[in-house]
């Protein structure tokens, strides 16, 4: 290899060395007179050191600017208020009067209700019922008489407080339910009117057995009226979900769901409730904190500079 040409490739390599050097050198140069300036990226994100955290009362936390004095509400960290009472809060036992007190009304359906549920820390309230239900129906001027046996009915759910944090003496809640029943139905002394010939002719559909399942929503408040004892009211929306083929048509009423094609119905109820040890406690420290501030207030200022004869 000839010495020229040799001079070139070291002065190739150096010329390499140096644009690789440009490339990865970490120093910022300042920019020359003339240049176009570039935008620099900066964290967004990035919270200005007078601004602090805060706590508010309905356990959002809030942002203020030291600086300027305002608050912004930081709605992505939001703290879910803490549960107050016990995981096992309380046990309930109640009657459904419903049906009872709507039969007073002309009602031609329904018997009684009995269902137990369990409080967990006030809030999600597990929820059974078991009851019975018959019906008797013979609509006016009507050519027919509809009757099912007493048969009974099972419902299961939930109930979630709103009030979970406040006083149990009182509740507003949503209630979910599925029921289900099992029960027969026949329908009797159903005339035929006469046709063009004038003949007039009966007919009774056997006793068919069939299952059918529902479910509700409703909304309620429940009270205390006396050490334990409840009284409760509920408005409901329900819906037959499915029911097994019977050969003579579906059934005009199931029992714990009441006549078919109803969109609403209620319950009134009447329960006692039993409080877990840990919760007996709970409930004390919140009634004598709920009664402490009138006491104070109605209480007669003293002078210390004064003594009692």
């Amino acid at each position: 290899m000839k010495p020229r040409h040799i001079i070139l490739l070291l002065i190739s390599a150096m010329c390499l060395s140096a644009a690789a050097q440009r490339r990865i050198t970490p120093v910022k140069t300042s920019p020359k007179k003339g240049d176009t300036p570039t935008a620099v990226a900066t964290d967004s994100t990035a919270r200005p050191e007078s601004v602090v955290e805060v706590a508010g009362t309905d356990g959002s936390i809030i942002l203020v600017d030291t600086i300027s004095g305002k608050e912004y509400t930081d709605t992505i960290l939001t703290v879910a208020p803490k549960l107050i009472y016990p995981r096992w809060e309380s046990i309930s036992a109640g009657v459904n009067l419903w049906d009872p007190l709507m039969r007073c009304f002309g009602q031609h359906y329904g018997l009684i209700g009995f269902w137990g549920e369990v409080s967990i820390h006030n809030w999600i309230k597990p929820y059974v019922e078991i009851g019975l239900g018959n019906a008797s129906y013979t609509p006016d001027r009507g050519n027919y008489t509809y009757k099912s046996g007493i048969a009974p009915y099972f419902k299961i759910g939930a109930n979630y407080n709103f009030l979970y944090n406040s006083n149990p003496a009182y509740s507003v809640y949503l209630g979910l339910r599925y029921g289900i029943s099992n029960f027969s139905y026949d329908i009797s002394n159903v005339e035929v009117y006469p046709g063009y010939w004038g003949e007039e002719a009966s007919m009774s559909v056997p006793s068919q057995r069939v299952t059918a399942g529902y479910f509700e929503v409703g909304v309620g408040l429940r009270v205390m009226i006396a050490a334990n004892c409840y009284l409760g009211w509920e408005i409901k929306v329900h819906n037959i979900i499915h029911t097994s083929k019977a050969p003579y048509g579906d059934p005009w009423y199931v029992p714990g769901f009441g006549a078919r094609g109803s969109l609403f119905t209620g319950a009134v109820s009447f329960s006692y409730t039993l409080p877990f040890p840990a919760s007996k406690k709970k409930r004390k420290e919140i009634k004598e904190a709920a009664y402490a501030p009138a006491h104070e207030e109605s209480a007669p200022a003293s002078d210390s500079g004064e003594t009692a004869e």
